[in-house]
Parts: C-alpha cells; structure tokens; sequence
C-alpha cells in the first residue's frame, strides 16, 4: 500500500489566501493571525511586537485563518509509528512503565487490488457457499426430535399438575409457539447467522448483552442433551429388570452421549439424515399408537375419563390455578423450538419458515390430542405413578408387541434430542471463535466429513460435566433445564425489540409487529415465574451454571481489562518493590501488547466526524485493539469525502492509544469488495464493522460473512 494522501492534493484554495501581500490588512485578520497555532499539540500565543494589538478582539477567526489552519494540519506529518504520548500525562500507574498505553500515529493509504484479489476472494465466497445445506425435512428432524419426544417426559409430569385439564395445558403452550413464529422469521431475514440470540444481541447491542444470549444458548444446549440422553437411559432401564438400576441408568445416560457425539462427528448433514429416520419412525409409532388407542376407546367406555374427571379442583380459582401449573410444565413439553436459529447458516434459502411451520404443526396435533386419549383410556393413579405412560398406554390398548416397540422409539427419538443439542452448541461455538471470543481451535474441521470435531468433543465435555455436577439426577437436571429453556426463550422478542430500535434500517424482506415480541416477553416472564413458585430451587441451579458460564465467556471476552486491573493492584500494593515481583509491570504491558495486537476494520461512508468517533467508541468498548482501520470504498477520486483525511487525523490525535489509519480502495462495496480488502489488509470479515446497510442495498447482511452492524 502506498502511503500518498488522496484529499491533501485536492485541497480547495482559498480565494482570501491567495490575496496579495500587498492588499491592507483588515483589523480583524491583524487581530487575529497572531494566534495561530505553531505546533500539532498545543496552541502558543505569538511573541507581540511593539505597535501590536493585544489578542483581546471579541470577533469569530476570519475565513482566512480557518482555511490556513486547516491547510497547516493537512500537511503535518506526524511520523507514523511513533508513539504519541500526550504532554502533562496523568496516568493510573504513575510508579509504573506505561508506554503500553499508547499507539502510533496512523497514517493515509491507497490500497490497490487487481484481478487475481478479486477471484481469489470470489472463490472463498464461493466456498462457503459449497458447503452441503439442509432442506426442510432434515432441518425439522434436528429439532423436531427433541420437541416431539418431549412427551415421554412431560405428560407424567403436566398430568401431576393439571390433571384432567392436562390437554387444555398442552394446547396452551403449543399455542404460545405462534408468538415467536413471526419474530423469528424477522430476526433471520435480518441476520442470518449461526449463534441464534448471541448473534441477534451482537448485531443490535454489544458484547456485554451478548455474551448473556451465549452462555444462555450454550447452557441450554448442554441441557437439552444431558436430559434427553438420561431420559433415555431412565425410560430404557423402567423397561427392564436389572440388579443395581440405578448404576445401569447412569452408565446408559454416559453411554447415549458419547454414541450420539460420534455420530454427529459423521456430518452435519449425515447426522441430519439420521435424525429425519429417526424422526419419521417416532411418527409412525405415535399415529399406530393414537390409532389403537382410539380404537381401545371406541369399544370400551367413558367410564374411565369421567373417573379422571373427579380429580378436578372444586373452585373455579384452583380449576385455574391448576391450568396453570399446567400450562408452565406443559411448556417445557416444546423445548426444541429454540434450537432452530442456532444453525441457520446451514439450511438452504427459504426453508426456515417451513421448518418453524412444521415443529408447531406436530407439536399442536400430537401433544394435547394424545393425552385426551391417555386420559379416556387409564386411570389418573397409573398416568402420575410412573414415568413409562406411554409405554403402558401401549399395552393396555394393543398389547405387550406395541409397547416394546414404544420404548424402543422413545430411547430413539430421545437420542434425537440430544443430536439436537449439539448441533444447537456447534452452531453457537462456530460464531463465537469467528468473533475471536473463544480460540480459533474450534473453527477446525475433520477433513472427510467438514463436522467441527472440536467442538463436538467439547459439547460432549460440557455434558458430562453437567451431568456429574448434578449428581446424576434426572430431576435437578430438568428443573435447570426448565428455568435456561424459557430465559432463552424470552431473548428471541428482546433482540427483536433491539432490531427494530437499534438496527431498523437493515434489510430485510419480512417484518413482524412488536405485539408479538411484547406478548411473548411477558408470557415467558409468567411461565418462568411460575416454575420458580413451583420448585424455588430451580432459579439457584440456574444462577449458579448461568453465572459460571457467563464468567467464563466475560474472562474471555475481558483479557485486557483483567490485566489493567491486576496491574492497577501491581502498583497500588507497591508489589514492584518486592525483588521478586520487579519487572512485572513489563511483562504485563507485553500481553497486553499481544491480546490488542489484532487490527479492527472500520467501513466509513461520509467524513462526518460524529461516525467516526461513534466507530471508535463503540470499538473501545468491545474489542480488545491498538489499531483501527477506517476503509473507504470510491469509484473515482472526485468522489471522496474532502474531509476524510483530515478529519480521520484529528480523531488519531484525538485517541492517544489507538493508531487510527486510512485507507482507500477503489470499487463498490459488496460482499467480493470486502472479502478481498480482508485478505490483503489480513482483518477477518468478523473484525470489520459498518453503519446500518440501507434497506435499497442489494445484498443481505449475511452475504458479508460476518461484518458486524454497530450504528443506525
């Protein structure tokens, strides 16, 4: 790159400077010429003369000295590099080396590409694109697994509950999935990028907000498949008669989950396949079983559903309560639903509301309708006694062939679940390692299948981790999952709320009402309530392994902070006078040195001062950098703002502890344009921030591969 300045050539002149020397003076310019500035930094009054005026006019500077200052600090040269201490520096490590503190001088750039960046770019573009892609089908089965086979686990539990209104409570909560629906399709049209409310709050706020929508989305899919692989253990060993059961449901739990991890380690996509058999076969058995059932009813009587009914509360205050109680348990029966936008980048165009279409479909039409008929066709004290229902509904209305194939299915779809779950965690681990927050170790792929074994294996980790820590017990595990499910839930209308407020400009081809986002915060604010009335125990759990994943992502996220801060102590505690400890201020600013060392791309439009400072802002508070590129894109050279270099100067001198430079390229900004100037200036697009896209641009947000939004 070369090192000429665009706009200092083209610097407009004044019709006042070009005065001749010889043209009077007004009293204004003698007034006030003697006060221009001599040096970069500091203004000095000028030495007067005997027959001077004092500088003491009260008039505004003349057009004259304005231009000529302007000039004068277009042509200084700052000597990039240099570090650029400001004078009479007051500083928190007064005892201590501080130079770390502060960068270079930046400088002003033409950055020149030809033919071979621009194909290069354009196949790395067209390489991801490659990468095979899910239709509806396999995309409805990752999570449709999960959110169907919830009614293993959940009918015992919203029987308990509700009672003979348990169909009412399904119905309601399958009904509450409608609410998100219409947000969800606006949050992807917007961005479409793995992460799912991590990437939503990334886009629309800061890290701060989402790092909470990470740890929230990685707890959640580590739970989704513990409980769904020591479901599956529970259900299979309820089934057998063994010595030491409980030994054996823990062991087959373990067992699940380390069989599903090396399945998922086949692909994506192979995975997929398997979850859509899985899928197709638990549906055959639930329609075979709600056939028999059916049957069973039409031949026997009434009798039995009218027994159930006089379980029923007296008043029409406990009748709700009770709905209630079952609706805020009933809803668990949809975890699932959640798990969709966390692998977007994997569906094909255009199927994403289909599979949002299909998950409510089957829920609605299988959840309430087949407890009515557990209800119809046995008694309330065998529906709460036991886990297996449906295995002893299957029984009792076809026989024992019938309920070993329900079990045989319900461990399948419950190992469905838990490739859901790590499908859900690789997708949010793949954003969060392109956005530097955890190491760039994830990113790697197994060569003959392209699955990110990394972070399969540590979904894996994290699983059994949990599982341990909860002592392998089904019921504190359910109960946590229950509590980081609905908080999960309720980001999806936040982020929405902070698209519409924060980044309403993107394009996109399909916009939801805020109602929906107001409903569903509220409903998932009710419901979670709720389940801590229920079970107050639930809300530590999920503090507390909340909190510790929270803090783990912050200490990522925070590096350079928590090193300030230990320095700060370093030189409080006078630790630099202890022998052993001298030296150690050094050491730290070469760390520092090391985490800030990777540049930030900054895409300007206009030199309008208020954005440049709002790009370097917003950096300063969530990257970890001593550099900020400003990257401006121009068709021909009148085009470029006049200001632009001077005013990315002011702003450099402005920052002392970030090297501000500017850089011009030639072309339309578009997604090849930004690919290519990644590659040469060697910021990953992840690192590159712009301003709102304007709802005429031609390309998604997607199409960029990450660039970040961070102003309207």
């Amino acid at each position: 790159m070369g090192s000429t300045s665009p706009t200092s050539a083209a610097a407009p002149t004044s019709p006042t400077l070009a005065m001749s020397s010889s043209e009077p003076k007004s009293e204004e310019g003698k007034d006030m010429l003697p006060d221009l500035p001599v040096t970069p930094r500091r203004r000095h009054r000028a030495h007067l003369t005997i027959g001077d005026d004092p500088p003491t006019s009260p008039h505004p500077p003349s057009f004259a000295q304005s231009e000529f200052e302007t000039i004068i600090r277009r042509q200084r040269n700052n000597r990039p590099h240099n570090i650029k201490a400001p004078p009479n520096l007051r500083t928190r490590y007064p005892n201590l080396d501080h130079d770390w503190e502060f960068a270079g001088w930046g400088q002003t750039s033409y950055l020149e590409l030809v033919q071979s960046d621009i194909t290069c770019a354009q196949k790395e573009l067209d390489s991801r694109g490659d990468t095979p892609k899910m239709g509806q089908f396999i995309a409805s089965a990752l999570a449709g697994n999960d959110i169907i086979g919830s009614v293993f686990y959940a009918f015992p539990a919203v029987a308990a509950a509700c009672g003979i209104y348990s169909p009412i409570a399904l119905l309601f909560s399958s009904v509450i999935l409608l609410l998100f629906r219409p947000v969800l399709l606006e949050l992807v049209a917007a961005v479409r990028l793995n992460g799912g409310t991590y990437a939503y709050l990334l886009q629309f706020s800061g890290k701060s907000l989402a790092a909470v929508g990470a740890a929230a989305t990685m707890l959640d899919a580590v739970s989704t498949s513990t409980v769904s692989a020591a479901t599956a253990g529970s259900y299979l060993v309820g089934e057998l008669t063994v010595g030491n059961s409980r030994l054996v449901e823990i062991l087959l739990g373990v067992a699940f989950l380390v069989i599903i991890a090396f399945i998922a380690l086949a692909g994506l996509r192979e995975s997929g396949s398997v979850a859509l058999t899985m899928l197709t076969v638990h549906i055959l058995v639930m329609l075979a079983l709600m056939l028999a059932a059916l049957i069973h009813w039409a031949r026997t009587d009434s009798s039995l559903l009218a027994y159930n009914y006089t379980f029923h509360p007296p008043t029409l205050s406990q009748t709700l309560r009770t709905i209630f109680n079952g609706i805020c348990i009933g809803f668990l029966g949809v975890t699932g639903f959640e798990c969709t936008p966390t692998y977007i980048e994997s569906l094909r165009p255009g199927v994403f509301p289909h599979v949002l279409r299909n998950l409510i479909v089957a829920v609605t039409l299988l959840n309430a309708p087949l407890m009515l008929l557990v209800l119809a066709c046995m008694p309330m004290e065998q529906i709460t006694g036991g886990t297996n229902v449906l295995s002893l509904l299957a029984e009792r209305v076809a026989g024992r062939w019938l309920r070993i194939v329900v079990v045989v299915d319900a461990v399948a779809v419950l190992l469905g679940g838990v490739l859901a779950g790590i499908v859900m965690l690789c997708g949010l681990v793949d954003r969060l390692a392109h956005d530097h927050t955890l190491p760039a170790l994830f990113l790697r792929r197994l060569p003959l299948t392209q699955s990110e074994y990394p972070s399969i294996l540590f979904s894996l980790l994290l699983s059994l981790i949990l599982y341990a820590s909860c002592g392998f017990q089904l019921d504190l595990l359910s109960s946590m999952f229950a509590i980081a499910f609905l908080f999960l839930l309720a980001l999806y209308p936040i982020s929405h709320v902070l698209l519409r407020f924060n980044r309403d400009r993107l394009p996109r081809t399909y916009r939801a009402s805020l109602g929906y986002s107001v409903l569903a915060v509220g409903c998932m604010v009710v419901l979670w309530v709720g389940n801590i009335i229920q079970d107050p125990k639930t809300i530590g759990l999920f503090a507390g392994y909340f909190g510790l994943v929270w803090l783990t992502l912050w200490t990522s996220k925070s590096q350079v902070l928590i090193a300030r801060l230990a320095l700060w102590v370093y030189d409080q505690a006078g630790l630099y006078r202890l022998t052993g400890l001298r030296g150690m201020d050094r050491g730290v600013g070469r760390l520092m040195g090391r985490l800030r060392a990777r540049a930030v791309g900054v895409w300007v439009k206009t030199d309008d001062m208020f954005s440049l400072i709002q790009s370097i802002l917003y950096v300063q508070q969530n990257e970890a950098t001593t550099r900020i590129v400003f990257v401006h894109a121009y068709q021909a050279a009148g085009d470029i703002p006049s200001e632009m270099e001077a005013n990315c100067k002011l702003v450099d001198e402005a920052f002392p502890s970030l090297t501000i430079d500017l850089v011009f390229v030639q072309g339309t900004f578009s997604p090849i344009l930004v690919q290519a100037v990644s590659s040469k200036l060697d910021i990953p697009p992840s690192r590159m921030f712009i301003s709102c896209l304007s709802p005429g641009h031609k390309f998604q947000l997607a199409d960029y591969a990450g660039l970040r939004v961070i102003s309207l």
